[in-house]
């Protein structure tokens, strides 16, 4: 259980460090009974918990003496942090103890390290189960039409889908949820990872929309980019022609009038427009796009983006990476190299960090930023490019991506440098909750850890 009472301070990682049956040491740090797994919420039976159960919300919560990693560059020693209402409250150093209202209900995370909850960029959780299996997928509409703006990943999220409690339990707080398909995929829908919060787990629906660029459209780039350019233009006017369409005295649009009407919020800079991109005409000609339009932008894949790293740092567009790409997959990505994200950092560019191995594996995000980090990426850096960083390439950054008052309080307490594999959670928090450590993962591992049990249990 969570080494947690109402009535004192108790210092986490008192225990000693657990082993798996094979008597190697488990990830993470303390002994808990259930080796290498998260803690389970205090008082909690883990024989009653269901798989990824919405997290048992304990009411205000008070963490004293951590290191604690803003998000911004910014590490404040002897941290207090304090959560009530799904929000951070108190965020301080020492300094800031006097202003708890109960200091003997704080949690010691003196010795561990605090960052926010990690932000999982370009997935489709949430929409896809088993990637073969067609019946579990939501993630793309079945048309041949290549606009399908109007096309809202949010109002097929499952916020049952058994890889939401696997990617949390390591960290994951947050994800965009993205679309697939066609030039214009739909709308990306940003969510924390509340397991079963079927009403609640879109925390910003709608925040931006997905387009591609290369090969997306009739077989060609300049065809794409064309088709892209003739979609947006139709859309900015469409609003002034609406009433002509109506009567039948407006020329045939490029997309239907749906998807026009999903795309005003960009015209009015209310969304992003990400554009997965990794060839560098396909990323000069995102920039154009975005220049002619007046758009918030985001290029999403670029593997040449380095050698136009210039360009992006004076639009101020971030660029989402895969930081362990380092061989082409096709001919839009020869250039690239496994320190792509420092040489954009160093130019000037906002980096953000993707998760190796897709939606299944989110929870590979920290070893990615490891690889960067190990590439040249400055540490903060990447913190910043997994937490900080998505939130601000997708408009969410005033409520979501580092620990700030006011902000939501997703939070991760870690044994120690989060991106050393030796280390894991050993807390971690959703809108002020803390998780329970339960998922499909742990409970099939438990049921068969000991087989001669099991046998005489199923007798």
């Amino acid at each position: 259980m969570w080494p947690f009472t109402r009535n004192a301070v108790v210092p986490i990682g008192a225990g000693k460090r657990s082993s798996s049956s094979t008597g190697s040491p488990a990830r993470g740090g303390v002994e808990t009974g259930n080796e290498g797994r998260l803690p389970l919420v205090a008082g909690s039976d883990p024989d009653e918990q269901a798989v990824g159960e919405v997290p048992f919300q304990l009411g205000p919560q008070h963490l004293v003496g951590g290191e604690l990693h803003v998000g911004d560059g910014t590490i404040i020693k002897e941290a207090v942090v304090a959560m009530d209402g799904g929000k951070f409250t108190i965020v301080g150093g020492a300094e800031a103890r006097g202003r708890l209202l109960d200091e003997s209900t704080a949690i010691d995370l003196r010795g561990k390290v605090i960052t926010p909850g990690l932000f999982a960029s370009d997935t489709q959780l949430g929409l896809v189960e088993i990637d073969l299996e067609a019946v579990t997928r939501d993630d793309g509409k079945d048309t041949e039409h290549p606009v399908r703006a109007a096309h809202d990943a949010a109002t097929a999220l499952n916020a049952e889908s058994g890889l939401i409690p696997i990617q949390v339990v390591e960290g994951v707080t947050t994800a965009a949820v993205v679309p697939t398909g066609g030039l214009i995929s739909g709308q990306i829908a940003i969510i924390d990872l509340v397991h079963g919060d079927h009403r609640g787990i879109a925390a910003q629906p709608r925040a931006a929309v997905a387009a591609h660029l290369g090969h997306a459209h009739a077989g060609s780039r300049a065809a794409s980019l064309a088709k892209l350019r003739e979609v947006l233009g139709d859309a900015r006017s469409f609003p002034a022609r609406r009433q002509a369409y109506d009567r039948a005295q407006s020329r045939e649009l490029s997309a239907h009038p749906l998807d026009l009407e999903a795309l005003q919020p960009l015209f009015r800079r209310q969304a992003v427009l990400t554009v997965t991109a990794h060839r560098v005409s396909d990323i000069l000609a995102a920039l154009d796009l975005a220049r002619d339009f007046d758009l918030r932008l985001a290029i999403v894949g670029g593997a040449d983006a380095w050698k136009v790293a210039d360009e992006l740092a004076r639009a101020r567009v971030p660029v989402i990476v895969d930081p362990t790409l380092n061989l082409p997959g096709g001919f839009d990505s020869m250039g690239a190299r496994l320190d792509n994200a420092a040489l954009l950092q160093r130019a000037g560019v906002p980096v953000v960090l993707s998760a190796p191995g897709g939606t299944h594996n989110l929870r590979s995000l920290t070893q990615g930023a490891g690889i960067a980090v190990a590439n040249g990426l400055p540490w903060e850096a990447a913190l910043t490019a997994i937490t900080l960083g998505p939130a601000r390439a997708y408009g969410v950054d005033k409520t979501h991506g580092s620990v700030a008052v006011g902000k939501v309080a997703n939070l991760v307490v870690w044994s120690g440098d989060p991106f050393e594999f030796s280390s894991a959670p050993v807390q971690v928090y959703v809108r002020g909750a803390l998780v329970r450590g339960t998922t499909r993962q742990t409970l099939l591992r438990d049921r068969y850890r000991d087989l001669e049990q099991f046998k005489r249990e199923n007798k």
